[in-house]
């Protein structure tokens, strides 16, 4: 999911889900908030452990902005 920084700051306001809490962030830069559904892996489809341990790692790196 991708929001600009007042929308994410409004989150609350509005929901984006079902979901009893709001989604997680991943990262962001100067423009947008880069965040994952709050029940990305509520599933627990094959594979789920990787992508957690993948997330749990930083693995989404934006460039710094000057």
């Amino acid at each position: 999911m991708v929001f600009t920084l007042e929308q994410w700051k409004s989150l609350g306001e509005f929901h984006v889900s079902a979901a009893p809490f709001p989604p997680g962030e991943l990262g962001r830069n100067r423009k947008y908030v880069f965040a994952l559904p709050a029940r990305y892996n509520y599933g627990f489809l094959d594979g789920w452990e990787e992508v957690d341990s993948i997330l749990k790692g930083h693995a989404l790196h934006a460039p710094c902005s000057k």
